[in-house]
């Protein structure tokens, strides 16, 4: 676990925090609000206090910290740190509204991320939506898996409105203290399907069968690696196609034996 400056917050809001994060039936909770009324703060802060108190181990999200926390920008990397990271995990996905487009069901992140969600339960992971606009909450608000609504406005000062699934009481807090982990403040908090080439700079002095060898042991999918290399090339490849390159790369440079002539590995 690691250990932040301490911000001061009250009992109650501890509360809230513990309430949030124990609720493994429910694992989604909701920021709303206009700009400037402190969402991605109070995620981060709600962030700070689970590992302060022990509720989390870790934390990761698609926005950038500085001083504590994992940045992931990809539903890929999300899905594979919720299964491998140990303990309690949380994972807050910045300008959900957008990446998440409630207004194009079908689409593939619409789809992918809502199954994603529903299997989080299993280990023991939380996830955060912050969001700007009611109609980008309607579909989760409805979900069976969201406990919690937090909704963010500027009244005197910052405050913020929560609603627990099956209790018609709103919660009302005035005092909503910033967070101590520090983050950028002007990040447009990118989210992607799938990991994106141009993110990973060593690729970028590899040729041929390396560069394939070296997808690999990122992502450990041929799947994912074909996509990928289609993306950039324009050609189509094929996942057997990258099984072979990386038998080649073991062959060259391992000089691992294989049976038969070495393959053919040019995508079309």
């Amino acid at each position: 676990m690691q250990n932040l400056e301490p911000t001061k917050y009250s009992q109650v809001l501890m509360s809230l925090t513990r309430r949030i994060l124990t609720n493994w039936k429910m694992p989604v909770a909701v920021i709303c609000g206009n700009p400037e009324t402190g969402k991605t703060d109070t995620a981060l802060l709600l962030a700070e206090i689970g590992l302060n108190t022990g509720l989390l181990e870790c934390f990761a999200s698609n926005i950038q910290t500085y001083n504590v926390g994992k940045r992931i920008t990809n539903l890929d990397e999300m899905s594979q740190w919720f299964r491998e990271a140990a303990g309690k995990k949380l994972f807050i996905l910045d300008e959900a509204g957008i990446h998440d487009d409630t207004r194009s069901p079908m689409s593939i992140m619409n789809r992918t991320l809502r199954h994603e969600v529903f299997l989080i339960r299993k280990f023991k992971g939380h996830i955060i939506f912050v969001l700007q606009e009611m109609k980008d909450l309607d579909n989760w608000k409805n979900s069976e898996l969201t406990g919690t609504i937090i909704k963010k406005k500027v009244h005197q000062g910052f405050e913020a409105l929560v609603k627990f699934r099956g209790i018609t009481d709103l919660f009302r807090f005035t005092e909503m203290p910033k967070t101590s982990i520090e983050f950028n403040t002007l990040d447009v908090a990118p989210f992607a399907l799938e990991r994106q080439l141009e993110e990973l700079a060593d690729f970028k002095r590899l040729d041929g069968a390396a560069k394939i060898a070296y997808l690999y042991a990122k992502y450990g999918n041929t799947s994912v690696i074909a996509r990928q290399l289609k993306k950039e090339s324009g050609k189509n490849w094929r996942p057997q196609q990258v099984k072979r390159a990386i038998q080649a790369f073991l062959r060259d440079q391992f000089n691992v034996k294989m049976r038969g002539p070495a393959p053919a590995i040019e995508p079309t």
